[in-house]
């Protein structure tokens, strides 16, 4: 560095740089008065102004040629002997010191035991210098050893969590150690662990070639200890970055085939989500545990008509997305659309009364961000908000091929048994495991029921995202009272809510259209429909080939007594049944 500052001093001072430069200004400007002056003038001028900058260039290469040299960046010096045995005095200096911070566990002895030290000089010698200077002591080396070890015959992480909490910190302080035979996105397995209940206070991630060797610090908040191992572990498959093969055959017309690169993947190809492989490969997912209760708070934030965000955005943190990474697709319903967002398929709904040129407010449901976020495989899956400036506020969230049960049973009217039984027996899981945790879910209707394109349900259009102002998204659709309890019909719409007890009536009507293959109450209007159903006791008319235990279950669900109803525990065991599967 002092050779390059050296050089440059010996060249072109400050005032003669910006003379130069100046001179660049005059030349455009001796350009516009060139007609105005001799031909002999302008040749003269131009050939000054050549030279100066040539001048003006050839500091500027020796002043980087000189830098480049003293920092040794040049290809030969890296290979000449010189700069190897620099290497080589680093390499050893830096073991030395490592041989002396191990050998602590052997007292009396300068030197490891020759087996253990060519053990543990191979492991060290396979990371960067970083793990090198880390410090670590022999019992971590060792359990690093022990871990990449188990990892290199396994196709899942090698995970050891180990219990540092002392009476001076508040929470529990836990170490995670992981080593894994492939690439980890950290990105990914942050977003994963992040919550409210546990804070990652410090990471240490080390690469080598083929796999990844990874400790990290948290401090979970007391009570939620157990959660820890299962969060860690979904982390951990989340964040780990399948290899690519590098080539697939793909079918190319009717005969032969073709090669394509793993690499020559374009922007704008997409990847499927894991989730929806697992489904498709019949495996089950597993949940997250949620803490009891859930947060009953909202998240919320201003923005302002340029679709800035002008409060709340601390609040929203990583939940508030970038929309530089957003792609719309095709309309798919009056206010969604499909999507891609940073190379995942999405489903993308614009928020009645947010849109674009327009101040507004809106708040995101806590609870309803725990539900949607856990993973649970029949729940739609939330991946955030985006404010975009052509389309306002953007709900992102799974997408599902196959759009709504009601759009599925336009094309294909009547379902057989064995469908109605596996379709609502998705629907009462989901179901269920929201009225567990104390939250019932709103208007439920063949509408707000997803099919992905594996014909697998899950409950989507939640609410977590609503605008503050105006009561549009706010009030049940007027269509949705054919599906609603009498009691939630009847009630007074300033205090009522739904209930579990309300969501099995809705279930009810839900299953009686896909055994008929029809929509309830189609000849009456929503109001008659209404009234009929609070005040006079109106149920649909089950057909009589309907399966028994089907009716039963049906007329079981429309009870005018909300407390006679039975719960979903119930409901999913009827659907389970073996002779709920004839016909």
């Amino acid at each position: 560095m002092a050779a390059a500052l050296e050089c440059w001093a010996r060249r072109s001072s400050n005032d003669e740089v910006e003379q130069v430069l100046m001179g660049g200004n005059d030349r455009s400007e001796g350009v516009m008065e060139s007609t105005m002056s001799s031909t002999g003038a302008r040749d003269a001028s131009s050939s000054v102004m050549q030279k100066k900058l040539q001048r003006l260039g050839r500091n500027v290469s020796e002043a980087i040629a000189s830098l480049k040299n003293s920092l040794n960046l040049d290809s030969s010096g890296r290979d000449g002997p010189l700069f190897q045995s620099k290497i080589e005095n680093c390499r050893k200096a830096v073991w030395d010191n490592v041989v002396r911070n191990l050998s602590q566990p052997f007292p009396g002895n300068r030197h490891l035991p020759e087996k253990l030290a060519s053990s543990i000089r191979k492991h060290y010698d396979s990371f960067p210098n970083s793990y090198s200077q880390a410090g670590f002591e022999m019992k971590d080396v060792l359990l690093h050893m022990r871990l990449l070890e188990q990892a290199s015959d396994s196709a899942h992480p090698s995970v050891h969590i180990q219990d540092l909490s002392t009476d001076e910190v508040s929470g529990s302080v836990f170490k995670l150690t992981f080593a894994c035979n492939s690439s980890i996105s950290w990105s990914s397995m942050s977003a994963a662990l992040d919550s409210s209940v546990i804070s990652c206070k410090k990471l240490q991630i080390y690469e080598k070639k083929g796999c990844t060797l990874g400790v990290v610090h948290f401090v979970v908040q007391a009570g939620n200890e157990k959660v820890l191992k299962a969060r860690v572990e979904s982390a951990l498959k989340t964040a780990v970055k399948k290899q690519k093969s590098a080539s697939v055959k793909l079918p190319f017309g009717l005969c032969g085939c073709q090669q394509e690169d793993a690499t020559s993947r374009e922007q704008g190809d997409v990847e499927e989500d894991p989730i929806e492989q697992m489904n498709k490969n019949g495996a089950e997912k597993v949940p997250l545990p949620l803490q009891m209760p859930l947060p009953d708070s909202c998240y919320r934030a201003c923005v302002d008509e340029w679709q800035t965000v002008c409060s709340g955005r601390e609040e929203l943190g990583k939940w508030l997305l970038s929309p530089d990474g957003l792609e719309f697709g095709d309309q798919i319903g009056s206010n969604s659309f499909r999507g891609v967002f940073r190379g995942k398929r999405v489903g993308i709904e614009k928020l009645k009364g947010c849109d674009k040129g327009n101040s507004f407010e809106f708040e995101l449901r806590r609870d309803l961000l725990e539900l949607m976020t856990c993973g649970h495989k029949n729940i739609s899956q939330f991946y955030g908000v985006c404010i975009d400036e052509y389309h306002g506020l953007c709900v992102l969230t799974k997408l599902m091929e196959c759009g709504s049960l009601m759009d599925h049973m336009l094309k294909k009217k009547k379902f057989q048994t064995k469908e109605v039984l596996r379709i609502m027996t998705d629907v009462a899981e989901g179901l269920r495991f929201m009225n567990d945790h104390g939250v019932a879910y709103k208007d439920l209707n063949t509408q707000r029921i997803m099919l992905d394109r594996h014909g697998n349900a899950c409950l989507g259009d939640m609410g977590i995202v609503s605008a503050c102002k105006g009561a549009e998204g706010l009030e049940y659709e007027t269509d949705g009272y054919r599906w609603l309890a009498p009691e939630i019909i009847a009630g007074d719409p300033e205090t009522v809510t739904e209930t579990w007890m309300s969501n099995v009536y809705s279930f009810g009507m839900v299953m009686w259209e896909m055994v008929t293959g029809e929509a309830a109450y189609s000849v009456l209007s929503p109001v008659q429909a209404a009234v009929g159903i609070a005040a006079c006791g109106l149920r649909p008319e089950i057909p009589k080939d309907c399966p028994p235990n089907l009716k039963s279950l049906m007329t079981k669900c429309w009870n005018s007594s909300p407390t006679k109803r039975p719960q979903f525990a119930e409901i999913i065991s009827v659907l389970l049944r073996p002779t709920s599967t004839t016909r």
